[in-house]
This record gives structure tokens, sequence and C-alpha cells, in this order.
């Protein structure tokens, strides 16, 4: 069965785009941004709120926030091309 490409690209905008090779980048992604706790809870709420993560792994981020604190610092703003994320 073959698929018009503008059409597929339409009804499955993120499957599209993985098959493309590119790669949308995740809250963990943007927690190596933060500089601190509390603009890592800033994205996890801002994530939980649009739906882009579950409640539960919104709650497992935010209890496990002095683990990922690793993260905090690792990548500066607009490093996501380089790093093949869009």
């Amino acid at each position: 069965m073959e698929w018009d490409r503008k059409k597929f690209k339409k009804m499955f905008p993120n499957l599209y785009q993985e098959l493309e090779g590119r790669a949308i980048p995740t809250v963990l992604d943007h927690l190596e941004v933060c500089e601190n706790e509390e603009q890592a809870l800033e994205i996890i709420d801002y994530f939980e709120k649009r739906g882009e993560i579950t409640k539960e792994y919104a709650s497992f981020l935010r209890a496990n926030i002095k683990l990922l604190s690793y993260l905090f610092g690792t990548r500066k703003r607009g490093e996501y091309a380089r790093r093949g994320l869009i």
C-alpha cells in the first residue's frame, strides 16, 4: 500500500519526522539547558501540562530531580540542531 507523502505527514507528523531521521527534543533534552532545580521543575510542569509526558512520568522526574541534576548545564540553548535534534 502506498501513501501520499503530504497526507502521511499531515496525519502522522511525529512519525514522519522520525522516519525522516530527525528527532524532537525530549523533556530530558530540555533539562540539560536548566541551571537549577527550579527551572527543571518548570520544564517538567510545562511538558505535563501540554500532555507531552504522562502524570506518572512527571512525578517520577520530580521525585528524582536530585539524581537528574547531573544533566543541568550540559547543553547551551540552540545546540539542538548540532546534535541532530530539531
